[in-house]
């Protein structure tokens, strides 16, 4: 049921209003936006919410995305899986299974469907990390939610309408850049591969790997980018639903907090700063001449610890 309802975007096509909400430490940040999609791979998203995203369209062939700024007048390309709400997470499914025990819920309606919910839990230490709610006829997930380690929800995605079978009018997902737009890049965030050994080998500073990785986590991919002259490596690791994100460059500068005002924590003997947001952990602190930075599915506690375990 489980390997169903993560292939089912594959095979049914629907139009629906998805609403996202990501709850930080002190407040929370909801999207809502419709949904039209043609199986396999073709995507219509328009956003209603927040109001400084309003009138902004996704389309996508989930090999190319434009999404398109009528504001800015621009038309920007990018990577499918940074732009979706709560649609384009991708799902190693052998990993999940490795990971995580799963339990059949209780039948429950989601947007007027019948559905089954199916609850995750680590199979490492015995916390839910993950929910969702699987159509009964077409096993689409209807409804999601992310838990932390304290058992708090993190982040929650659920269909508020949603029409199957869909006939959708001719040209609706053409990826055109229409008369008085300019079709721009978007951020090079740098081209991800699981060869990270290749990553490392060329990088003009010695990245710093972590010692320790929680139970079920492992390296998944590697990338690197330079701006303005300043080389940044990412390594990603994940359990197959939780992931994060090991950010490193050679300026021993921090990032900016610009959503969130961030708090001091320590990391081993290091001074960091430390925030969540939108329902991600974010820690940074400076070591060995370089900025370190985590992001991702993680407690504060964990944080320390992984961070600990890094030594430049």
């Amino acid at each position: 049921m489980y390997t169903q309802a993560v292939d089912a975007d594959d095979h049914v096509s629907y139009s629906g209003t998805v609403t996202s909400v990501a709850y930080d430490s002190d407040h929370a940040v909801s999207t809502v936006a419709h949904i039209d999609h043609q199986a396999p791979h073709s995507w219509r998203i328009w956003y209603m919410a927040p109001a400084d995203a309003y009138g902004r369209l996704i389309l996508s062939d989930e090999q190319r995305t434009y999404q398109y700024e009528p504001s800015l007048h621009r038309v920007i390309s990018h990577d499918w899986y940074t732009s979706a709400p709560g649609v384009a997470v991708p799902v190693d499914t052998a990993t999940v299974l490795h990971n995580y025990s799963i339990e059949i819920g209780p039948a429950s309606s989601i947007a007027g469907r019948a559905a089954h919910s199916l609850t995750l839990v680590s199979r490492h230490t015995g916390i839910l990390a993950q929910r969702i709610w699987v159509d009964d006829q077409t096993k689409l997930i209807l409804r999601r939610e992310n838990y932390n380690s304290d058992g708090a929800v993190t982040e929650e995605t659920s269909f508020e309408s949603i029409r199957l079978g869909t006939s959708f009018p001719s040209g609706l997902f053409a990826m055109t850049v229409p008369k008085g737009m300019t079709l721009v890049p978007g951020f090079d965030y740098g081209k991800s591969t699981q060869d990270t050994a290749d990553v490392l080998r060329v990088a003009s500073f010695h990245f710093a790997e972590p010692k320790y990785l929680p139970d079920g986590f492992s390296l998944v991919s590697g990338s690197m980018t330079t701006h303005d002259g300043v080389q940044t490596i990412q390594l990603v690791y994940g359990d197959g639903l939780r992931t994060f994100s090991l950010f490193e460059n050679a300026t021993a500068r921090m990032p900016s907090f610009d959503e969130t005002a961030p708090k001091p924590m320590l990391v081993g003997s290091a001074s960091a700063e430390f925030a969540d947001v939108a329902g991600q952990t974010l820690v940074s602190w400076n070591a060995g001449g370089l900025n370190l930075t985590l992001v991702g599915d993680l407690s504060e506690k964990e944080s320390a610890t992984i961070g600990a375990s890094i030594h430049p």
